[in-house]
């Protein structure tokens, strides 16, 4: 169940908070809204002519513009009766994601808006941290998404792997509530029964109705699930957070940044 929601928020998005006020509505979810604001670290001012004043003027600016943020999310949840807590990190950039991370890992659900590559805000920065080291479902809001949660159709991406499994037990409760689920395998090769019967039948025994659907692999997987959730008139697209380095984890694999660069429709993402 979801009953701990964390919201992130930066002051300038405008799409995770209404979202995600809808979801701990329909759960009824207690919201944490979290805003992180990173500070200039001292050094980067050692070597100008900028007063000390000025830093910790600067300093205490991004502390209580973080924690409007936050408060600004409080007094929606409070006017549509829900219990809010908030906090305002602000810490130096390096430490920042981390400090975000570690305190999402007592939540069930992280809403958080998409990246918007032509206006830039604080929380773009945060997104692979919570992925990859937030250890929680996140789900990702368009910056161009303006209605209240839907559940009349769901994707899902299955291929079997580790990610999309737990992207697909993160998602249950989500699931139960929607109408339609689809499984959607991109291959131009035949599908075991094993990858795709079981997940069905594991789906049905907690109560959620699926039907698996193949695309032709023409298409990149990220344009093709794109398309079919288009397609579709999708509510929510679900599917696992993949990387491609070993070395440094917090770099997502080709299908994970088409999905983030380009959706459409909220998206449900675990690694």
């Amino acid at each position: 169940m979801i009953k701990d929601l964390t919201i992130v928020v930066d002051g300038v998005g405008r799409r995770a908070a209404p979202y995600g006020l809808g979801l701990a509505a329909e759960f009824d979810a207690s919201v944490s809204a979290v805003s992180v604001l990173p500070l200039e670290p001292f050094g980067t001012f050692a070597q100008s002519e900028i007063r000390y004043d000025m830093i910790v003027a600067a300093e205490q600016d991004a502390r209580e513009q973080a924690a409007a943020a936050a408060e600004a999310v409080a007094a929606e949840a409070l006017a549509a009766g829900r219990p809010c807590e908030t906090t305002a990190i602000c810490t130096s950039a390096p430490l920042a994601p981390l400090r975000l991370a570690g305190f999402v890992h007592l939540s069930d659900l992280v809403v958080i808006e998409q990246a918007d590559a032509a206006h830039p805000k604080p929380a773009d920065a945060y997104l692979e941290t919570l992925l990859f080291r937030g250890a929680r479902p996140v789900l990702v809001v368009p910056y161009i998404h303006a209605s209240p949660p839907r559940f009349a159709t769901a994707i899902v991406a299955w291929d079997g792997s580790a990610p999309a499994a737990r992207a697909l037990s993160d998602a249950l409760p989500l699931l139960r509530r929607i109408a339609r689920v689809e499984l959607v395998s991109v291959t131009d090769e035949p599908v075991p029964e094993a990858t795709h019967g079981r997940a069905v039948r594991h789906l049905a025994r907690h109560g959620v109705e699926a039907v698996f659907h193949t695309l032709p692999g023409g298409l990149p997987v990220g344009e093709a699930l794109l398309s079919h959730a288009a397609d579709r008139g999708a509510d929510l697209l679900v599917m696992g957070a993949y990387g491609h380095s070993r070395l440094r984890e917090a770099i997502l694999g080709g299908t994970s940044r088409t999905i983030l660069a380009s959706m459409t429709v909220p998206v449900l993402m675990s690694r």
